[in-house]
């Protein structure tokens, strides 16, 4: 796992980091900004900035944005911070612009499936404006009551629906966001036929702000199913999974999801009931009219007694919801002090043999591992822990990093998502370097010739 690395820039002095952060504070006022300790809440993978800026609307961010440019101030754009673990840590952070209090519906059309939101707004503020038209934002980032709609652009996490609805690149229509300067920029519109700047909004999906800092979205919206259900047994080999995933796509009706882990990943399936240690447990979410899915449950129990898999439980609607979005959070982009979370992206049929590797290679070393695997995109996010200290720090950040590296060497698609720095100094964060990184190095000296737009996270530390 290698990576060019970008060249560093110089930062400001300390008396150049006061003194922009007392001009930001007087010209914004003290209701909209942060200094000292209350500031030092706001710290991007350890780098605590000299202000932050908490704009009431959208021209106050863009005063903000403007104030660091003339400054040379860098600029960490901010949601809710429940995603800050993703990238290396930023080279420097003057400024954390957090868009918490953005959070209006600036437009919603429910006849034409449509909605632009600003960018502060949670996922779950989202779905409670959706719930009464019986529409959603198929959407399932971790921690939904605090992830944003811009966080979650910005990062490209969107949950394990992905497959059946888009992902996040997917399903934005448009966007308008502030420039390194200061100027407001439209990518794309708000209706589902607008082609323009499609590029535009899919370059600022993952970019974790490095070209831009998105303010407001509109996305395209999905009818709720009439009725879902959730199909959950136990496997005893990647092989019986596999199965059960290629039996599952030929259904009356597509699944939602179809996600593989262990029992003890989460603490809600470990109460399931009756199955053998280490056996993997496959969910299978089936949305749709009441009697098409019926018909998909009947003919999955089927397949499941075909292939040997044994059915534990069929949950109903409303168990279903409350399983995935427990499932979702697994992959919350957080880790206690002896613990890791990466993920690998492959090939679906990939996944299991992925993981089988990882759990071999996690083994020889004395690491414990946990795992969720999205078995119709194939993703497979790998929860590395050391909870009973058994092995000293530097041995545990060793086994990380020769795990990964195992990882990587047949599926080179592998990002830790989340770790303690002091474990990371020697692991690419972003895996080997993308083929696309020059063209990356060329979009960033063009959208942000000084670096200040999170300097230093993406790949190649760009």
């Amino acid at each position: 796992m290698t990576e060019e690395q970008e060249a560093p820039q110089p930062g400001l002095t300390d008396d150049a980091r006061a003194a922009f952060a007392a001009r930001l504070t007087r010209i914004l006022g003290p209701s909209q900004t942060l200094t000292g300790p209350a500031a030092a809440t706001y710290a991007p993978r350890g780098a605590p900035p000299s202000v932050v800026a908490r704009p009431s609307n959208v021209e106050a961010a863009r005063a903000a944005v403007s104030l660091a440019f003339e400054a040379g101030a860098a600029i960490a754009p901010w949601g809710s911070g429940s995603r800050q673990a993703l990238g290396y840590p930023p080279e420097r952070c003057d400024l954390v612009l957090s868009l918490e209090r953005l959070t209006r519906v600036v437009a919603y059309d429910p006849a034409d499936l449509t909605i632009t939101v600003e960018a502060g707004m949670t996922h779950e503020a989202l779905s409670t404006q959706l719930n009464a038209n019986r529409q959603m934002l198929p959407l399932d980032p971790p921690l939904p009551a605090r992830a944003t709609i811009g966080g979650t652009l910005a990062t490209a996490i969107g949950g394990l629906r992905g497959a059946l609805y888009g992902e996040p690149r997917d399903l934005v229509l448009g966007a308008r966001v502030i420039d390194v300067s200061g100027e407001m920029v439209r990518a794309g519109g708000a209706v589902v036929k607008n082609s323009t700047g499609y590029n535009m909004r899919r370059l600022y999906t993952g970019s974790l702000g490095a070209f831009g800092v998105i303010t407001e979205a509109s996305f395209k919206l999905a009818p709720m199913p009439e009725t879902e259900e959730t199909v959950i047994a136990a496997c005893s080999t990647s092989q019986q999974v596999w199965e059960v995933v290629a039996h599952a796509a030929q259904l009356a009706t597509r699944p939602a999801a179809i996600a593989a882990m262990l029992p003890s990943a989460l603490p809600e399936l470990a109460r399931l009931g009756s199955y053998r240690e280490g056996d993997a447990l496959v969910s299978v979410r089936l949305p749709g009219e009441g009697a098409v899915v019926a018909r998909a449950r009947t003919a999955l129990e089927t397949t499941l007694r075909g292939v040997g898999a044994e059915r534990l439980m069929t949950l109903d609607t409303a168990a279903t919801a409350a399983f995935w979005a427990s499932v979702n959070d697994f992959a919350a982009l957080r880790a206690a002090p002896r613990e890791a979370l990466a993920r690998v992206s492959t090939l679906p049929s990939e996944t299991m043999p992925a993981h089988d590797l990882a759990f071999r290679l996690t083994s020889e070393r004395g690491l414990t591992l946990h795992w969720l695997a999205d078995l119709q995109a194939g993703t497979l996010w790998l929860r590395f822990s050391d909870h009973g200290a058994t092995l000293p720090g530097d041995a545990f950040a060793a086994a990380l990093r020769t795990t990964l590296a195992g990882v990587a060497r047949r599926w080179p698609q592998v990002v830790l998502l989340a770790c303690a720095p002091a474990y990371a100094v020697d692991i690419p964060v972003w895996g080997d370097a993308p083929e696309t990184l020059s063209l990356m190095r060329e979009i960033k000296r063009q959208f942000d010739p000084m670096r200040l737009l999170n300097p230093g996270r993406l790949a190649g530390r760009l």
